[in-house]
């Protein structure tokens, strides 16, 4: 059914709460890392244990997206995605823990938010949006969830000063509680997502996550992303006891990073509306990302450390408005099939990126340097570079997919 002009107005509306959505969910993504010692100090941890505060969401969601991927037609879009955002604002209760493991607790379930959100997030967009759109309206996403992780890597140090450091966590957590009434209040979904959704048979289940395209995803986002995860959990913590830097020129150096990236997304939303093709978006910043990340930890004391966080910057997040493009351009893309390729991406990466602290936390506790553990992910982040080379193209048409130029959608319902 093709839907009526207020029907297309009301898609700004939509994008909208995804993109306060992604803000949401990227101010608590990193907020404890830049005051990382001084949880450490607090609770008497260790690298290892610490890592896991950042280590610990990456590996529910890389067990949960696919469960969550399965939810996405039979609980109802709207409702699911209510749920999750509810969990994201988990770490507002962190200025009531006690203990590490609570601390813990609060970041799992912050971390379940993910694995429901974002198999369900392509679906969304799918609904509201035409194909030429995807990449911008991801690009705005990704720039706006940039932003947050930018704000809160950039104030947690000096918030903490203010408040400590749980009220500095615990604030960037209320705010998804605002977020989440606003979806109750303006979301609306399709139909489509409760009645004919995602009820695969096991074996295509298998068979998408399984295939060419999808694997190539999930290894062109593991390198980069692991990279990205292990710098910014470990960086501000390496100036700091290596360099003798502040923690808070520390957190503005690490907050550089998702700064940069805001603009990186949004070149990249932009330029895919010219330009068709969607290998280049992989294979430019997977060349860059590498060579960002080894001058980011090698660097340190030189005029160069500033283009290195540049470089890295530029690379760990210009490829992924494309990277979430393409599974919704796909010849085979509809909505049963989406989330699942969503959940594998997560899932595949997730593990990596999951090893990325943990492992640069335990061999600094063994040997007494980060170097090693930091240049072992800066030569795997190349992993976009072979993926985005042997990736086939999709982008060479943009009225493939499960919507066409023409616009038509399913009815759209606010439940």
């Amino acid at each position: 059914m093709v839907v009526n002009q207020q029907d297309q107005k009301y898609r700004f509306v939509i994008g909208g709460l995804t993109m306060l959505m992604n803000l949401t969910l990227g101010l608590s993504f990193f907020s404890v890392a830049p005051v990382t010692p001084l949880i450490m100090d607090e609770y008497g941890i260790n690298r290892s244990t610490a890592s896991l505060l950042t280590g610990l969401v990456i590996l529910v969601q890389t067990f949960f997206a696919i469960p969550g991927g399965a939810l996405v037609g039979r609980i109802g879009l709207k409702k699911l995605i209510g749920i999750a955002w509810l969990l994201s604002a988990m770490p507002a209760l962190t200025f009531l823990v006690d203990s590490f493991a609570l601390l813990l607790v609060l970041r799992v379930l912050y971390a379940l938010s993910f694995a429901l959100i974002i198999p369900a997030f392509g679906v969304l967009l799918m609904q509201w949006f035409k194909p030429k759109e995807l990449p911008l309206i991801n690009g705005l996403n990704m720039a706006v969830g940039t932003s947050g992780v930018s704000l809160s890597v950039f104030s947690a140090v000096p918030l903490s000063n203010l408040m400590g450091w749980q009220g500095a966590v615990s604030l960037f957590g209320a705010t998804a509680l605002v977020g989440a009434l606003a979806w109750l209040i303006l979301g609306k979904t399709s139909e489509l997502s409760v009645a004919k959704q995602n009820y695969l048979p096991l074996s295509e289940i298998v068979g998408v996550m399984r295939s060419k395209q999808t694997i190539l995803l999930a290894l062109a986002d593991a390198g980069p992303f692991s990279l990205f995860v292990a710098l910014t959990a470990w960086l501000p913590t390496f100036y700091f006891e290596v360099h003798d830097m502040s923690l808070e020129r520390s957190g503005l150096l690490v907050g550089l990073l998702p700064f940069i990236g805001i603009f990186s997304v949004l070149a990249a939303g932009i330029l895919a509306l010219k330009i068709t093709k969607r290998r280049p978006f992989l294979m430019l910043p997977g060349l860059l990302v590498g060579i960002g990340g080894f001058g980011a930890f090698l660097l340190v004391d030189t005029f160069v450390l500033y283009p290195a966080l540049l470089l890295l910057g530029f690379g760990a997040w210009f490829y992924l408005p494309i990277l979430l493009t393409i599974p919704l351009e796909a010849p085979d893309a509809d909505p049963q099939r989406v989330p699942f390729v969503m959940a594998a991406i997560m899932s595949f990466g997730g593990i990596l990126a999951f090893l990325s602290p943990l492992t640069v936390g335990m061999l600094a506790d063994v040997t007494g340097t980060y170097t090693i553990g930091f240049s072992i992910f800066a030569f795997l982040s190349w992993s976009l570079l072979v993926a985005g080379y042997l990736m086939p193209e999709t982008g060479v048409r943009h009225d493939i997919g499960l919507i066409d130029n023409t616009y038509e959608k399913p009815r759209i319902d606010s439940t």
